[in-house]
């Protein structure tokens, strides 16, 4: 099937995604990206496993969309929030934070994005949402994190 015909037919999917999730700011950039997912769904469409193109090109942007809603939203808020837990640590007296900088290098990225995100207030279902991952997936870096703690500090 050529692409400009699929373009033609269903790209009222498209702006209906993005209406639907009232999405005005940055408007023509998720547009794109759903283009390009939609031409990349186009080439793997199977007539003989889905139902129709209509149904299959709607259900499978409406999930990209959604994703990308949770990369794009939730990264800003971590970095912001990490920031400020680094700026108050900067309070903090010079050797104190050079012997917590070094615990951070032995913490996995998501173990140092869990602890900055706690020390910021967070509880464990908005920390969660934020690296989108459950709360028993939080509840074993915590375990993690207290198990290297205990080594560093004795």
């Amino acid at each position: 099937m050529i692409f400009e015909e699929v373009y033609k037919k269903y790209k009222h999917i498209i702006h209906y995604l993005l209406k639907k999730y009232n999405i005005q700011y940055n408007y023509d950039e998720y547009a794109q990206l759903l283009l390009i997912k939609m031409w990349e769904l186009s080439k793997i469409y199977n007539s003989q496993k889905s139902n129709s193109l209509n149904a299959f090109l709607y259900s499978r942007l409406n999930f990209y969309l959604i994703d990308l809603f949770r990369k794009h939203h939730a990264l800003p808020l971590i970095d912001a929030l990490e920031q400020e837990v680094k700026t108050t640590l900067n309070n903090v007296d010079y050797d104190s934070m050079l012997v917590f900088q070094q615990f951070l290098l032995l913490l996995a990225d998501k173990e140092q994005q869990w602890l900055l995100l706690k020390f910021a207030g967070l509880k464990q279902y908005e920390i969660a949402k934020l690296l989108n991952c459950s709360v028993s997936t939080l509840k074993n870096y915590q375990k993690r994190i207290q198990q290297k703690y205990l080594k560093f500090y004795t």
